[in-house]
């Protein structure tokens, strides 16, 4: 099913608003969550309505980011992996923070 840019940006305020919460309450781990899926939702609304492309992958995804948006790229390699050390250890309000701050940056890619 084609990607629905309305509906992705639905998406992508819902997860940030579940980050604004987790984040809130403490709950750094599964913000970072939220935060990163928001981040790649807006990865995907930028290549979506730019290229017309639908990435099913983080590696396509990568890819067609370090081609085409190397800023975004940068960002999001950065934080890929503060998002896969959130399965498997406590995160830090600093690290959450930081994510949370990037993605809030983002926001204006999707306007």
């Amino acid at each position: 099913m084609p990607i629905n840019l309305d509906d992705l940006r639905a998406n992508i305020k819902e997860y940030i608003e579940s980050g604004e919460d987790d984040f809130k309450k403490g709950r750094y781990n599964s913000a970072i969550i939220m935060y990163f899926k928001a981040m790649v939702g807006i990865c995907d609304y930028v290549i979506k309505r730019d290229l017309g492309l639908e990435p099913k992958s983080h590696a396509e995804r990568f890819a067609v980011l370090r081609l085409h948006y190397r800023d975004l790229y940068r960002i999001v390699n950065k934080y890929f992996d503060f998002y896969r050390d959130a399965y498997e250890r406590r995160i830090t309000k600093g690290e959450a923070r930081e994510i949370r701050n990037a993605v809030l940056q983002l926001t204006d890619r999707i306007k």
